[in-house]
């Protein structure tokens, strides 16, 4: 979903393709070291890597989860072991308890998920 990957964009590295977090995470989806090696990345500031690796890894979270895209948000912002220890396996889940989840991740879900209307809606993704 395009308004996805723009959302996911937006809220992680305000499209700033030399963003690092105060975690390390690098470049516009923001993607740790381990992760971005895993998938391939050897460039975490190229956006094409960047995208193409963040891409596949929101992928597989989508798949992990069923498609709930609040659980694969959460799992992408806190880590699916995070994710996974608490048992959250839908979005229905995630919302019973989302207290447990860090503050952080809790707005980074909304945000995301408004933002994905604003970019379906304005750019028709």
């Amino acid at each position: 979903d395009a308004g996805l990957l723009k959302a996911v964009i937006h809220a992680e590295s305000g499209f700033d393709p030399h963003a690092v977090s105060r975690s390390g995470a690098k470049g516009l989806m923001q993607l740790m070291d381990e992760t971005g090696r895993a998938l391939g990345v050897e460039d975490p500031f190229d956006p094409e890597q960047n995208i193409d690796g963040g891409t596949r890894y929101l992928s597989e979270l989508l798949k992990k989860y069923k498609g709930n895209e609040a659980v694969a948000l959460a799992a992408y912002n806190a880590g699916p072991g995070r994710i996974d220890r608490l048992g959250i396996t839908n979005d229905a889940k995630l919302y019973e308890n989302y207290g447990l989840l860090p503050e952080e991740t809790q707005t980074y879900v909304r945000k995301v998920l408004s933002l994905k209307k604003v970019y379906s809606y304005a750019f028709g993704a």
